[in-house]
């Protein structure tokens, strides 16, 4: 842009090394702002300090630049004939300062506009792909029948959720429920509990946010690997033979300790004949859990129009 001022010449490397400060600073403010992005409290902290030292040491550094440094090189930045002005030269400075922040603020909006649009594209094209062969195999896959017997399983399907959230628990959901019935397939418990979260989330979603009580207690470090989806049958059956609704509430929970894990699971008792055979989907889990070295245990009951689901995993006790 000097090169149209026709009232300054003004040296070509000058034109240089502020363009390369512009940019030092500019880099540098935007790589700390995109840094601390959904990262913990530790990273974002030390950024922000960066980012303090920065800001301080910018007028000295420049000072150092302009009055000590480069006149070595014979590269002068402010006419010798007129008396120094610091008050203007460092209200110059922090001018610039400003400059490079708004062009670092512009450059981490457009950066986090194009990272949302290929996150928006690529969430799509996963959600199609996982929901064609979900849609391929239900015919085939009790577990599968099983989900998409109602208009729970059409939501899965067809309806294409807004929030970015929504859709990314459909797309790990859709992925998940591909691999439950792979009988020797096992999972971390931390990665199992993840993933239960997931469904209990997209129950919520479409049944109301009373629907589902979930309720966890941890006290001890999940870090056993388990057989994939075991966490998750007493919900599946809930979907085949139960009510589900803000005024029919299905209760589960989960209770973690150093001796075993035991999982309950209650509701509404409404058969739903004709459309899957019962009994099916506890056959697979009872499979599942033949695997295990350690004793394991599924009990039902149905009380009134109350049924009970209890299973017992039993750590320490060897089969």
């Amino acid at each position: 842009m000097n090169y149209f001022r026709k009232d300054v010449t003004i040296p070509f490397e000058q034109i240089i090394i502020t363009v390369a400060l512009y940019l030092f600073y500019c880099v540098m403010i935007s790589s700390l702002i995109v840094g601390a992005w959904n990262q913990n409290w530790t990273r974002i902290l030390v950024n922000i300090i960066i980012y303090l030292f920065l800001t301080f040491t910018f007028i000295p550094f420049i000072d150092f630049l302009v009055h000590d440094f480069l006149p070595h090189f014979d590269i002068i930045f402010f006419d010798i004939t007129l008396p120094e002005n610091n008050e203007a030269f460092r209200a110059r400075l922090i001018s610039g300062y400003v400059t490079v922040n708004a062009f670092a603020g512009i450059t981490c909006l457009g950066y986090g506009a194009i990272n949302l649009l290929r996150e928006k594209r690529k969430i799509n094209i996963d959600l199609k792909l996982f929901r064609d062969r979900a849609v391929g195999m239900k015919y085939t896959s009790h577990f599968l029948a099983t989900i998409f017997i109602g208009k729970f399983g059409e939501m899965l399907i067809n309806k294409v959720p807004k929030d970015k959230r929504a859709k990314r628990d459909i797309v790990q959901f859709l992925a998940y429920l591909l691999e439950v019935e792979n009988p020797a397939k096992m999972n971390s418990l931390l990665e199992e509990l993840d993933l239960l979260e997931c469904f209990v989330r997209l129950l919520k979603m479409y049944y109301g946010e009373g629907s589902i009580g979930f309720d966890q207690q941890l006290d001890s470090k999940p870090c056993l690997d388990i057989p994939t989806g075991v966490l998750f049958f007493p919900l599946e059956n809930c979907l085949k033979h139960a009510h589900i609704s803000v005024d029919y509430p299905v209760r589960y929970k989960l209770l973690l300790n150093d001796q075993g894990l035991l999982v309950t699971c209650q509701n509404t008792w409404s058969p739903k004949q004709g459309l899957i055979k019962s009994g099916t989907g506890f056959a697979l889990l009872h499979a599942k859990l033949d695997q295990l070295d350690y004793l394991s245990s599924v009990e039902r009951s149905l009380e009134e129009d109350t049924f009970y689901v209890n299973m017992k995993l039993n750590f320490n006790e060897v089969k």
